[in-house]
C-alpha cells in the first residue's frame, strides 16, 4: 500500500511538471527506474514506470505528453492498467483507458506510405512464473488521439506478445544497423507443454522483424553471428 501511494504521488508530480510551460523541452535525464521515451520527430513523450508487489505481481503507470509543432499547446493522456494481457489480445485495438500495463524501453519509428507508426518494445514482469515481452504500435488517429495496435506486421497481428518462463532470460531489442527487431525464438521444453508458457524457453535461435516499406516482416529461427 505504501508503494502504491508513493506511485500516485509521483504521478501527481509528473502531471504538475508536464503541465508547466516549456516542459516538453525537459529530457528528465537524471531520473532512474522510470522510462521516458521520445521519437525522433519529438511529437510526444511516453513515460512509464511500475510498482512491484510482494506477491510477485506488478502495477504499471503511464503518461503521454503530446504537443503541437511549436510545443506551446500540450495534452496529457493517461495509460490505465486494466487489462490482463493474453494471447487473445494479439489483434485487439486498444484505447489508453484499457491498457495491459508494461514498462516501455524502446521506440522505433516506421513510415508506411504517408503515415508514421511508433513501434514500442516493452517488458511485463507478469508474475512469479512467467514474464512477457511486448512489441506494440502507438499510432495517432484522425482526432489526434493516441491508440495502441496497428496492422503493420505481416503475420496478421496488431501486436506481438512473447510469454516465457521467468527463469529463462530472453532478449528483445532493435538493431539500428540492420533495422531488425531481434528476439529469442521460444518453444516449449516438451510436446505436452504447448501453450503452457510456464515451460517456454529459448532454443538458441532468433526471430526477427525486418523493417520494410509495408511494415514489419517476420522471419523465424535465424542464427545470427557477430560481425567478426
Amino acid at each position: 500500500s505504501l508503494r502504491h501511494d508513493a506511485s500516485i504521488k509521483l504521478k501527481n508530480i509528473f502531471i504538475k511538471l508536464l503541465n508547466a510551460k516549456k516542459s516538453y523541452l525537459h529530457e528528465f535525464k537524471d531520473l532512474e527506474h522510470i522510462s521516458i521515451l521520445q521519437p525522433k520527430d519529438k511529437k510526444f513523450k511516453l513515460i512509464t514506470w511500475f510498482v512491484p508487489y510482494i506477491n510477485g505481481t506488478f502495477e504499471y503507470f503511464g503518461i503521454i505528453q503530446k504537443c503541437n509543432k511549436r510545443g506551446k499547446k500540450c495534452e496529457l493522456y493517461f495509460l490505465k492498467d486494466k487489462l490482463e494481457l493474453s494471447q487473445n489480445n494479439h489483434n485487439s485495438n486498444l484505447t489508453l483507458n484499457n491498457w495491459y500495463g508494461c514498462l516501455y524501453y524502446d521506440i522505433i519509428s516506421i513510415k508506411i506510405k504517408k503515415d508514421t507508426y511508433y513501434t514500442l518494445l516493452g517488458w511485463d514482469g507478469n508474475n512469479e512464473t512467467t514474464t512477457k515481452k511486448i512489441i506494440d504500435v502507438l499510432r495517432v488517429d484522425k482526432n489526434q488521439k493516441p491508440n495502441l495496435g496497428a496492422d503493420i506486421f505481416n503475420n496478421n497481428k496488431q501486436r506481438i506478445i512473447i510469454e516465457y518462463a521467468s527463469k529463462y532470460p530472453i532478449s528483445l531489442k532493435y538493431d539500428t544497423e540492420l533495422e531488425y527487431i531481434v528476439f529469442d525464438h521460444l518453444e516449449p521444453i516438451d510436446e505436452i507443454s504447448i501453450d503452457n508458457f510456464n515451460f517456454y524457453a529459448p532454443n538458441l535461435s532468433y526471430d526477427v522483424f525486418k523493417k520494410t516499406e509495408s511494415g514489419w516482416k517476420l522471419e523465424q529461427e535465424i542464427y545470427l553471428n557477430n560481425k567478426k
